[in-house]
């Protein structure tokens, strides 16, 4: 993949990850609005987002420094993750309504 390829990859994730910010701090404040037992697994299951969220900026942290060899199981393992946090965050919103 050519350099600027990359480059436009690396930057549609930091997009993807600043909508994904946005979407979670939505999320943290609907945490104050919940009680008890529903505030819990709200809770928990933020944490499992935060943690996604991490794993995700690392993927983009792994394809900025990665060389040609392992550029494309990278690039793979990236999309990877994003499927999945944008998965979770559906998920969770519309669990959480």
């Amino acid at each position: 993949m050519s350099d600027s390829s990359r480059k436009e990859f690396i930057e549609k994730l930091k997009s993807q990850l600043d909508d994904i910010d946005a979407h979670m701090d939505r999320i943290e404040k609907r945490a104050d609005e919940l009680e008890g037992e529903a505030r819990k697994e709200y809770e928990k299951r933020l944490n499992d987002l935060r943690e996604e969220r991490r794993t995700a900026q690392k993927r983009i942290d792994d394809a900025r420094s990665a060389g040609e060899e392992r550029w494309q199981e990278i690039k793979d393992d990236a999309e990877h993750a994003w499927k999945a946090l944008g998965n979770s965050i559906n998920y969770f919103k519309s669990h959480f309504k």
